[in-house]
């Protein structure tokens, strides 16, 4: 079967930009600076070089911290950060980041309190839409199980988003870079999916199924760089950035050609307009205010209404199909 030439045109220009995805890296001044240095040195040494020492912290520290991974050598990096923070102040010095991140002021052993309740009501918008989609689409609805799959990948993205930010050790960090990037080529597959594998009232197999190797091949590929080549966050960021706008290209593009005949397209233009704009605030990475507030938690606080409003398109446009479906079938 030949694509229509608009659509072979976008799924060309989406293969052409996912072969050329670029590197970038990232890397942090502030635990290398002399005075960080110095502070986390002067702290090891007065309560974490003997065993006496250890057994003093441990008896002295909240259960909590313990639960959190708050070990000696920890207490005294963060410590030390907010030594070092301070003495940049002080000199009228600008505040670096800290092993990747900026300082962040932590709650309960949380260490970025913000960014774990923007995460968590980012997953609770997903999981209420998960019972919306099952109480207003039909199980036979085309698109229903595939749209209530990707909401499932979405809220299991923001548990492992939220317990990172909790707490970022390397395994929560990991957890939390391949499930978000996850989400985003799952995106992209529903969007390709929903926009060159439905013909009429069914699934093109013929079609699906490359674009599901091919997407998944992309993501096996980037797991592995992250996991076994280099854990490069500059490079992770753009590679998510370049599979977003591929996504919203996609979508932006279809619906503006067919809004016509389904009008309730304005929720995906609108999702895209508004999704992209507070990537801005991911790209901006400033300080954060009050030392809480940084530019990701503000994403995280923005993006918790968009599945409202995606998912709302979702239950619009399965309903459309199982009409139009319906109405194939009866030959009208």
């Amino acid at each position: 079967m030949v694509l229509p030439r608009p659509y072979a045109v976008q799924l060309l220009l989406v293969a052409a930009i996912l072969l050329c995805l670029p590197l970038f890296v990232l890397s942090s001044l502030g635990d290398k600076s002399i005075p960080f240095q110095n502070y986390l040195r002067k702290c090891l040494i007065a309560n974490c070089s003997s065993q006496d020492k250890l057994m003093h912290f441990e008896e002295v520290q909240p259960h909590y911290m313990q639960l959190l991974g708050w070990n000696c050598k920890e207490e005294c990096k963060y410590h030390s950060m907010w030594n070092t923070v301070h003495h940049f102040i002080k000199h009228k010095l600008e505040v670096p980041q800290f092993y990747g991140k900026w300082p962040f002021i932590r709650i309960l052993g949380i260490q970025e309190p913000a960014s774990v309740i923007f995460s968590v009501l980012n997953g609770l918008a997903n999981i209420y839409m998960i019972w919306r989609m099952r109480q207003r689409i039909p199980k036979k609805a085309p698109m229903c199980n595939i749209w209530q799959g990707y909401a499932m990948i979405a809220s299991v993205a923001w548990v492992f988003s939220t317990i990172f930010h909790a707490r970022d050790v390397g395994w929560t960090e990991y957890l939390d870079y391949f499930a978000a990037f996850a989400l985003t080529i799952t995106g992209l597959w529903t969007a390709c999916i929903r926009i060159f594998a439905y013909q009429r009232d069914s699934m093109n197999v013929k079609i699906a199924v490359p674009i599901t190797l091919v997407l998944l091949c992309i993501y096996v590929r980037h797991v592995y760089y992250l996991a076994k080549i280099h854990f490069d966050y500059g490079y992770n960021m753009k590679v998510n950035v370049i599979v977003g706008i591929c996504m919203s290209l996609l979508w932006v593009s279809w619906s503006l050609y067919r809004i016509k005949r389904q009008p309730y397209l304005w929720k995906t233009i609108a999702t895209v307009i508004i999704g992209n704009l507070l990537v801005l605030l991911e790209l901006m990475d400033f300080p954060p205010l009050l030392w809480t507030f940084d530019a990701h938690s503000l994403w995280h606080a923005g993006t918790s209404p968009m599945p409202l409003l995606f998912f709302s398109f979702c239950i619009d446009d399965s309903l459309y199909l199982l009409q139009y479906s319906e109405g194939f079938k009866k030959g009208v």
